[in-house]
């Protein structure tokens, strides 16, 4: 309610006698405070022009009263009024989850990604991306064992796989792995790729042919031997046999007998009759 215009005869001859006094050179005689602008435009001849300026001070304090708040704020503060359906109106609260948007004027609550959406980076080789579900962003799950996770240096490796989560090493190739098609020499040794028409892999991984007993090594039959020898017991088989000229060192008894004992690891003796000396194969 605005306060009344109207001032009582007796009030104003009151107030302007107060008046009066104050400006006698007491401005506390009337409980007035010091310094306090207290007066009355007369208009010069002694009434009030029209008994407003007492309800100025009123008229101010109602006008600065704080302005209600907007009903339709959402939870988040933004408001939705005037705003097309599906305009964002907060923020995005996680990476599975959307920003809230408006619908029919309110502010609706984030809605969960679609399960599968990719949340979280593989953090290696035997893991594959974190993927949203129900609105959680699940951990990076393991690859299936055996998926390769590694490179091999070289034909004489195997790739790295994956095993529990957790990539394995490259493993060398077993000895005599043929590491190029179409030539039979090319076998891995020790994880190197050689070709086992050599005198230091002479038909097998570690078979080495000795220069000082004559040896060189030549193939004979289809297989490559340690030939030209001289004395059984200066050859790696301890059996320099004369089937054959020039000799061989042979994987036999030098009895006629094929025999496995000075063959290298992960070969077995191979009978090389009627065209060569029996020789160590894989």
């Amino acid at each position: 309610m605005r306060a009344t215009r109207s001032v009582a005869p007796f009030a104003w001859l009151l107030l302007g006698g107060a008046a009066a006094c104050a400006t006698s050179g007491d401005p506390g005689a009337y409980g007035i405070g010091g310094g306090a602008d207290v007066s009355v435009d007369t208009g010069g001849d002694g009434e009030p022009p029209d008994g407003t300026a007492l309800a100025e001070a009123g008229d101010d304090a109602e006008d600065a009263a704080p302005l209600e708040a907007s009903a339709d704020s959402s939870a988040t503060g933004k408001t939705c009024a005037g705003l097309a359906d599906g305009t964002p109106c907060g923020p995005v609260p996680d990476v599975c989850h959307a920003a809230p948007v408006c619908s029919g004027g309110v502010c609706g609550a984030p809605a969960p990604k679609a399960n599968g959406f990719v949340c979280a980076p593989a953090p290696d080789g035997c893991h594959s991306e974190g993927t949203c579900s129900s609105g959680v962003c699940q951990p990076p799950p393991d690859k299936p064992d055996g998926t390769v996770c590694a490179s091999a240096p070289s034909a004489c490796y195997t790739s790295g796989t994956c095993s529990g989560g957790v990539c394995g090493a490259p493993a060398p190739r077993a000895d005599g792995y043929n590491w190029s098609s179409g030539d039979f020499t090319a076998i891995c040794c020790s994880g190197s790729e050689v070709h086992a028409d050599t005198s230091s892999n002479c038909g097998a991984c570690g078979i080495k042919c000795n220069a000082s007993n004559g040896e060189s090594c030549s193939l004979l039959g289809g297989h490559y031997f340690c030939r030209g020898c001289v004395a059984s017991s200066a050859c790696w088989s301890k059996c320099c046999s004369e089937s054959f000229s020039p000799f061989s060192c042979a994987a036999s008894d030098c009895a006629g007998n094929c025999d496995s004992t000075y063959c290298p690891p992960g070969t077995h003796c191979v009978v090389g009759a009627p065209s060569s000396s029996d020789y160590c194969s894989y």
